[in-house]
């Protein structure tokens, strides 16, 4: 059982990172993505009543005001689908990270998700 649950972990952590490597030089992508994120972000947050949530939403809303900024005519569908994919990836990460019996499995999710978050956040500079 402990071989399942490795292979889960694995396989969320690389979806959620699976766009990684098409995203490092196209802005659409890379706002598109912490959008998603942040979204799952902040929809987590409401659902744990975490009190952080306010900020989170204003952070979401910093990365759409920017990817509507950086978005060309034609490439819309495209970010949405990447930053719905982007979202949907990281809800299963927090998921993982905060329902998962193994703890193992709990510390290597909760740390991925930081490590997403907080690269999207080093895009705003706000120090």
């Amino acid at each position: 059982m402990s071989r399942i649950r490795t292979l889960i972990a694995g396989a969320l952590i690389i979806s959620g990172m699976s766009g990684v490597a098409r995203a490092q030089n196209d802005l659409v992508l890379v706002f598109a993505g912490c959008a998603g994120r942040m979204s799952a972000e902040m929809e987590f947050a409401w659902l744990m009543r975490d009190p952080r949530a306010d900020a989170l939403q204003a952070q979401r809303q910093r990365f759409v005001t920017i990817l509507d900024a950086v978005i060309p005519s034609g490439r819309a569908r495209e970010a949405l689908g990447y930053r719905v994919e982007a979202k949907l990836a990281h809800s299963a990460i927090l998921t993982t990270a905060h329902f998962a019996t193994d703890a193992k499995l709990s510390r290597l999710a909760k740390r991925q998700a930081q490590v997403n978050v907080q690269t999207c956040r080093n895009l705003l500079l706000e120090g």
